[in-house]
């Protein structure tokens, strides 16, 4: 659910203040006002190279899935490859010091206002390529909601996770399933990760998805 709540100029889009439903809370999520007009739809089908949309301006049904699983308690949360911020910025609202990561910077100022709007305070936000470590705290929670989009990266994502996840921390992440994900899941334990996951249905914008939530935490020795 969302409502009309204010409007400006965010990172040279125009943006809208919604309030976005959460289990029994109501987010101030600060979104990109008619995404359409940003997308050169006659490019993507005729370039052989065309810019990229901006995938991050979407509210995805797996941020919303992600969001309504995070925990209460956390100390210190990372949302990877945050996107508009929804699931971390839900962790911040239930006390968890929270660092949102990009790679672009123009999604970090719609979580900066956001954040604000939230009342949350100072936030962390981090522009790199979340395979790249270019941070180095460990988390108790580490937040991914529909990462897997490049193959080839499965193995640093992994990683990735492995070196931000302490020892007695969980991490959650949401799998949309939009291409073939199963090679993925072989790399998380190879770097001894395990994983129990639950399928969630998701009813965004009048469509109903399947989106599968997965604990990640430390194997046993």
């Amino acid at each position: 659910m969302s409502d009309p709540g204010g409007t400006r100029t965010i990172a040279g889009y125009g943006a809208r203040l919604t309030r976005v439903s959460v289990e029994d809370e109501t987010v101030a999520l600060w979104q990109v006002d008619d995404l359409e007009r940003y997308v050169d739809r006659g490019a993507l089908l005729a370039g052989d190279d065309p810019p990229e949309p901006p995938y991050w301006a979407h509210l995805w049904a797996g941020a919303r899935v992600l969001a309504a699983a995070v925990p209460v308690g956390s100390a210190r949360a990372v949302e990877l490859g945050c996107g508009l911020g929804l699931p971390g910025l839900v962790a911040g609202r239930r006390g968890a010091r929270v660092t949102f990561v990009d790679r672009v910077a123009a999604p970090l100022s719609f979580v900066r206002a956001s954040a604000a709007a939230n009342e949350l305070g100072p936030v962390s936000l981090v522009v790199a390529d979340m395979t790249c470590r270019a941070f180095r705290p460990l988390f108790d929670l580490v937040l991914l909601a529909e990462v897997l989009y490049d193959r080839a990266a499965f193995p640093a994502v992994a990683r990735t996770i492995a070196g931000l996840l302490a020892r007695d921390g969980l991490a959650l992440m949401t799998d949309g399933m939009r291409i073939d994900t199963r090679a993925f899941y072989p790399e998380l334990e190879a770097v001894g990760l395990g994983a129990e996951t639950t399928w969630c249905r998701c009813d965004a914008d009048g469509v109903v998805e399947s989106i599968a939530l997965f604990h990640i935490r430390w194997r046993s020795p």
